[in-house]
């Protein structure tokens, strides 16, 4: 079965501190037996999924070749967690996992049943750690078959039918990406169709400024107040094209797509490298995994609809809390913003997924405001620049560059994904998991988690999960940057509660 450029990429993109593997975790009040997990797995992942029983081949050109010796025993394993075996436990245990490669003469996916673990004091229960390599699937494909494996009331899920149909947790992608964003040169022309002579304007009004800042002082009307207030941006710009992204960002708005694919193209090829902070420098290999205590979903509509801003907002404005609360402790509060990679799905959410996964995702960046400590502002700020990127085609443009990067020499891949990754700090994920109780080989599922992974010198990945009418937020962290994201995990929670009082 030949493998698709862009899954073969993820392949090529593997090293050892920072690995291209997902890691899913479930967890349960109820302990599960192997036989039952190793039954479930077998009927619902094996016989329905060539790719887990088949090995990556490179034979001029990457292929998934069936697996002669598969066992699934070998695949399914469980562990005993030491006592009290409580969720610090646990976390330790994940974040050991998280550094650990697949083995590439096997098919490149393991699940653990982790026994002897205690959610609460007094109760016995047990843990699901399931990794996959990104080459498998994407991680909203990912999370579908995940959910393949439960069941509701005793009835199997299907693929994926509990997750929301739309077709990503933003909900800014276009359905008909995959089909018409054939190459780089596709992309362009789309957009120029869809953004027509508009776009030309701002980028014109731009470069001028960038060599002429004085030209912006001849513009009448009441567009000169405006428009005078980007001429020392524009200058900075001349003597520092990173600078042009904040002269588009200034421009952008919420209802004007052609110059917010004008500020997203210039934040994709011009934005500075995210090396900043106590975040910057070469990962290590040891990796650090924690997670907050679980929140009320009611709660956070409720500070949602008090401010005007949907759940992504209120949650994304907590961890922009979170982290400067962090550098402030740690002695670097004065970063303004950082950068993060969204995946964001570029086909239609489709709840009977073929037999064949793959990647189908694209990549937008989101600038998160950081040193706002005003609630309500920060929120504001956060839906600000949310609505930017959803009212831009920034998927469809970044889709094709991974289209081209795919497609090029593997040195040449791995370049040009390197100068694109190092510009965040990290991944950002938001997943909608099923909006009831699910149960997993008889047990009913407690919590979820998931963590992306992290590519170039990228050294942390945040993912928000909700699950059951719950919010979970897990963080992974490189262990020379941040030695334990469970700190981070903490400072959520702290966040969050000030956010609660503050907002009635």
């Amino acid at each position: 079965m030949n493998m698709s450029s862009q899954d073969a990429l993820w392949l090529t993109m593997d090293r050892p501190n920072n690995l291209m593997v997902i890691d899913s975790l479930m967890w349960f009040e109820s302990p599960l037996a192997l036989s039952d997990v190793r039954s479930v797995v077998q009927e619902r992942l094996i016989d329905r999924f060539a790719v887990y029983s088949s090995r990556a081949v490179d034979d001029s050109g990457w292929r998934w070749v069936p697996h002669d010796d598969f066992d699934l025993d070998q695949h399914v394993t469980d562990v005993q967690l030491p006592a009290p075996g409580d969720m610090t436990m646990l976390q330790d245990f994940v974040s050991s996992q998280r550094s650990l490669p697949l083995d590439r003469d096997r098919p490149l996916w393991t699940l653990t049943l982790i026994q002897g673990f205690a959610p609460a004091p007094g109760v016995l229960g047990s843990a699901v750690l399931i990794r996959s390599h990104h080459s498998i699937a994407d991680g909203i494909r990912l999370t579908q078959v995940m959910f393949s494996l439960c069941d509701v009331d005793g009835h199997p899920t299907g693929v994926g039918t509990s997750l929301p149909a739309k077709p990503s947790p933003l909900g800014i992608a276009a359905s008909t990406a995959s089909e018409f964003a054939s190459s780089a040169a596709d992309i362009v022309t789309a957009t120029a169709r869809t953004t027509g002579r508009a776009a030309a304007a701002p980028v014109r009004g731009v470069a001028a400024a960038a060599t002429d800042p004085s030209t912006l002082l001849a513009v009448p009307g009441s567009v000169a107040g405006g428009l005078r207030d980007l001429a020392g941006r524009a200058a900075a710009a001349a003597r520092n094209p990173a600078r042009l992204t904040d002269v588009a960002s200034l421009i952008s708005t919420r209802g004007n797509r052609p110059v917010n694919d004008v500020s997203s193209a210039a934040k994709l090829l011009l934005a500075a490298p995210s090396g900043q902070a106590v975040w910057g420098g070469q990962p290590g290999v040891p990796k650090s995994v924690g997670w907050a205590p679980e929140l009320d979903l009611d709660e956070v509509k409720r500070i949602g609809r008090a401010t005007g801003t949907t759940v992504n907002d209120v949650l994304l404005g907590a961890i922009s809390g979170t982290l400067t609360r962090y550098l402030r402790e740690h002695g670097d509060g004065d970063l303004d913003e950082v950068v993060w990679m969204v995946p964001v799905s570029v086909r239609p959410f489709d709840p009977d997924l073929g037999d064949e996964l793959g990647n189908h995702f694209s990549l937008v960046a989101f600038r998160m405001p950081l040193g706002i400590d005003d609630v309500g502002e920060r929120l504001a700020e956060v839906r600000r620049r949310m609505d930017r990127i959803k009212a831009s085609d920034e998927p469809l443009l970044t889709y094709g560059v991974q289209r081209v990067i795919s497609q090029a020499p593997t040195p040449v891949a791995t370049g040009l994904t390197n100068f694109f990754a190092n510009k965040a700090v990290g991944v950002l994920t938001n997943v909608p998991g099923p909006r009831g109780p699910i149960s997993f080989a008889g047990q009913r599922v407690a919590g979820v988690l998931g963590w992306a992974p992290c590519s170039g010198d990228q050294v942390m990945t945040i993912c928000i999960f909700s699950y059951n009418n719950r919010v979970s937020i897990g963080f992974a962290a490189d262990t020379a940057h941040i030695p334990a994201a469970g700190e981070l995990g903490a400072l959520f929670a702290t966040e969050f509660d000030h956010m609660s009082q503050a907002v009635t």
